[in-house]
Order: C-alpha cells, then structure tokens, then sequence
C-alpha cells in the first residue's frame, strides 16, 4: 500500500497518478458500499413482498375452505330434509347398515 504524499508546486506525472490511484480507490469503496447496502434492501424488499404475497393468498384459501364446508354442510341438511319429508329413512338406514 502506498502512503499518500504531500502535493507539491511542481507535479509529476507519478504524483499525478498517484492521485488519481487514491480518488479511484475511494470512489471504488464508496461504491461497493452503496451496491451492498441497494441489494440488501432488495432482498428485504423481496422477501417482504413474498410475505404479503403468502399471506394474502392464504387467506383466499382459508375463504374457500370455510365456503366449501359451509355448502357441504347445506347439502348434507338438504339431504336430510327431503329423506324426513319422502318418509324413506335412507339416512338412518345407513347408518344402521354401517
């Protein structure tokens, strides 16, 4: 590593350089800094995003299910209505066959 020297009236062309080398290597720094920090927040934002994503869709799903069970507990009342009012007993007949 290369110790920064002092500027002088009369620059050469190596303490030009030299110059230049040190700008170049800070701006370097600068930058990998400012790039990790952008793809930090990308992946939070991403994983933030399929968090919201996951639980919005597992809400649809939760709906579904209750909405199922709820025909199916309908159907099953249905069911039972019309076997009491036709007077055949299927459903207990079943059950006893069971």
């Amino acid at each position: 590593m290369t110790q920064p020297r002092k500027t002088r009236q009369n620059l050469t062309n190596y303490d030009v350089v030299e110059l230049l080398r040190s700008e170049i290597e800070q701006s370097e720094k600068k930058m990998s800094s400012k790039l990790f920090f952008a793809h930090a927040v990308n992946v939070l934002l991403l994983a933030l995003f399929i968090m919201f994503y996951v639980s919005t869709e597992s809400q649809k799903v939760r709906n579904y299910a209750a909405e199922a069970m709820q025909k199916s507990f309908e159907a099953e009342r249905a069911v039972h209505i019309i076997d009491e009012a036709a007077g055949t007993n299927f459903l207990e007949q079943s059950k006893i066959g069971e």
